[in-house]
């Protein structure tokens, strides 16, 4: 397995490498390549004299021996042969297009804590790369490591085919989760929930009769496929309902009950576009725990 750690020297990408370094038995069992990768951000857009280029050559050369060394203490806690990389670009595409040329299977990276509006409107490299990686990413958030080696993990599902696709995921690698690790498939209902076309000439007495049978065999159906992967794989798993938004309601749950949540990079409805889902995107910006993000085939 190759995993690609990116690094900037803060410390969310420290915690980052806190995450794999606490995975001792996955680090023994499956001993991944693990690479670090930084990026800089270019010194300037267009130059416009042949001296500006040295200028940029030492300016890089500096600030990636910096960051490195800076690093250290960190970097000395990964195996041996970890990989030092460094490229200059916009983070996020470097990021994302790296990972795609070198196969990475895996981008832990960290996340500074920035709210959805100032995500909406400032960007960040975090959701950047979510949006453009063909690999799942692992968004860490700092002092929210797991302590524990086997994990309580929860898979968010909403009836598309995004579930089946993050317990395949965890399925394969359930070493990264601890021997002993427990999972919930969580289905979400929404607060207010679309009547069904099929729905909209009842009557409103019919109506609150039948919608309730509707939501029921919506969690079912979404539920059933993931808990039977993960129990033929012998991992534990057991289905959870609930209702509100997805964003608070699964936040909330998550932190009373869950070391991580896994979940789609897109939802129903989904749009084949860079902008990744909104309820995504909304849980990136305010989970304070690890969240992985799966992203659909290609």
């Amino acid at each position: 397995m190759r995993v690609l750690i990116p690094i900037d020297g803060g410390a969310d990408c420290r915690e980052a490498i806190r995450f794999v370094t606490s995975r001792k038995s996955w680090l023994e069992n499956q001993k991944p390549q693990i690479e670090l990768l930084y990026v800089q951000k270019p010194y300037i857009e267009h130059p416009m004299e042949e001296g500006d280029f040295d200028i940029q050559s030492w300016y890089y050369d500096d600030k990636i021996k910096a960051v490195f060394e800076d690093m250290a203490e960190d970097i000395a806690t990964l195996p041996e042969n970890v990989i030092k990389t460094s490229k200059i670009g916009h983070p996020a595409k470097v990021i994302a297009s790296y990972a795609r040329e070198t196969g990475a299977d895996l981008i832990v990276m960290g996340a500074r804590g920035l709210s959805a509006l100032k995500n909406l409107y400032l960007g960040s490299v975090s959701l950047g790369t979510i949006a453009r990686a063909t690999c799942p990413v692992l968004v860490c958030r700092e002092h929210y490591t797991p302590k524990d080696e086997n994990l309580k993990i929860g898979i968010a599902v909403d009836g598309s085919g995004f579930g089946d696709l993050c317990t395949k995921f965890a399925v394969q690698n359930k070493d990264l989760f601890g021997t002993d690790a427990s999972f919930e498939v969580i289905y979400v209902h929404a607060d207010e929930e679309t009547v069904p076309s099929e729905l909209l000439d009842k009557g409103v007495l019919e109506l609150d009769k039948l919608l309730p049978k509707y939501e029921h065999k919506e969690y079912t159906n979404a539920v059933e496929s993931p808990l039977a992967q993960l129990k033929a794989a012998g991992l534990k798993a057991k289905p959870v309902e609930l209702r509100g938004s997805l964003q608070t309601t699964l936040t909330h749950y998550a932190d009373e009950n869950l070391n991580m949540v896994v979940m789609g990079s897109h939802g129903k409805g989904r749009i084949s576009s860079l902008v990744f889902g909104s309820s995504t995107r909304a849980m990136v910006a305010s989970c304070r725990m690890p969240i992985f993000i799966v992203p659909g085939e290609a």
